[in-house]
């Protein structure tokens, strides 16, 4: 029996060596191969103590061999080169978040197993990490956002310079998406208007939320089409406003300057507008929502005004320019009511009455009713249309 246990020991000491061999001749080894030297070797080895050596065997390799599991952390694909050299042949790619074995390390590079492939990578693109390697992978056709974190907001800039021009601001709390970072700046797309500037990177948080670049991008098209659009339609109807005052008797410079107020005209029509709004009271916030799943204060108008046979543009400095004018005098129920900082449309709401609006506020509030006489809204006060 001594003898026996000698011989079977002898056995697998043999088949360890033989493997291990194998493993520190070439670096390159697929793992498939390792798999089938084990299969071949627990045939030659009895029923018996065929798991024992399985086990034994698989251990004494893990522990002599560099092989490790992980991640390749790129953004799209990289090249496998044929040695750890920048000007190395390319033998094949590796994509984001793609698995991979770890045959070597050099300095700077790894040799990685991918797909059945080996070759050299950077170091800094391979990771232990799977979840960082899905959001190095994610980032290829997805933005990230992030939430303003100061209270006093940030200031925006036109490049990532403390020195750059400043070009407008967002406030704590405030929803925006992650394009890019330069130095200690990110650059974002800000407001409904998805605005381009860059802000310092230690006022944002983060969030666990991504949003596809070509979303982004298409609204962005939609956006501008839209603004060109308004943009149309106000000179048309500013200068149907000059034709009608200067029959009533102005002068061209006049006109330029005249203030007429809006015609009360049917003011159930406005108070339908504010009745189809109250049923949407406790919807949450949500950036760029445009139905009762969530909303953000321009997709309300819109889809309110939709329900009652009106149309407007989809955001708030378009809406801007969709009805007529109205001063804060004669403001009256169903009236789209616009606020803005440094001279640009931040938000809107519908004035239902009594100095208040309906609105939806912002991230982590819902659609509720508001004061517009609040010193917050009186300074960033930038007028009314009537749509109605």
């Amino acid at each position: 029996m001594r003898n026996l246990k000698h011989t079977i020991m002898a056995v697998v000491s043999v088949a360890m060596v033989g493997t291990l061999s194998f493993f520190q001749v070439s670096g390159a080894t697929l793992k498939p191969e390792r798999d089938s030297r084990l299969a071949n070797s627990n045939k030659t080895e009895s029923i018996s103590i065929e798991a024992t050596a399985d086990e034994e065997l698989k251990q004494a390799i893990a522990e002599k061999s560099s092989l490790t599991e992980g991640y390749a952390k790129v953004t799209g694909t990289t090249e496998l080169k044929t040695t750890p050299s920048d000007d190395a042949q390319s033998i094949g790619t590796m994509s984001g978040a793609e698995d991979l074995e770890v045959l070597e390390s050099t300095e700077g590079w790894y040799k990685v197993m991918v797909d059945g492939e080996a070759g050299y990578v950077k170091k800094d693109m391979v990771t232990l990490d799977k979840k960082e390697a899905e959001t190095a992978a994610k980032q290829y056709d997805h933005y990230k956002k992030a939430t303003v974190t100061s209270d006093n907001g940030l200031i925006v800039r036109a490049s990532g310079s403390k020195d750059a021009a400043s070009v407008g601001t967002v406030n704590g709390g405030d929803e925006v998406i992650i394009v890019d970072s330069q130095n200690d700046y990110i650059k974002i797309l800000y407001g409904e208007e998805l605005t381009e500037g860059y802000v310092i990177n230690s006022g944002l948080e983060f969030a666990d939320e991504w949003v596809t670049k070509n979303e982004v991008h298409q609204e962005i098209k939609e956006i501008a089409y839209e603004k060109a659009v308004a943009a149309r339609k106000a000179e048309e109807a500013r200068k149907a406003e000059a034709a009608r005052l200067a029959a009533m008797g102005y002068s061209a410079k006049e006109t330029k300057t005249a203030t007429v107020s809006a015609p009360a005209g049917n003011t159930s029509k406005g108070q339908a507008i504010v009745n189809s709004a109250k049923r949407y009271l406790g919807v949450p916030y949500v950036w760029g929502g445009t139905s009762p799943r969530g909303f953000d204060c321009s997709g309300l108008v819109q889809y309110v005004c939709r329900q009652n046979g009106i149309s407007v543009p989809r955001v708030a400095a378009s809406q801007r320019n969709a009805g007529r004018y109205v001063s804060r005098a004669n403001l009256q129920a169903g009236d789209l009511v616009f606020f803005g900082n440094g001279g640009r449309i931040t938000h809107v709401g519908i004035y239902v009455g009594n100095g208040n609006m309906i609105h939806a506020p912002q991230t982590g509030d819902v659609v509720k009713i508001s004061s517009i006489n609040s010193s917050y809204r009186v300074a960033r006060y930038a007028g009314a249309v009537r749509v109605w």
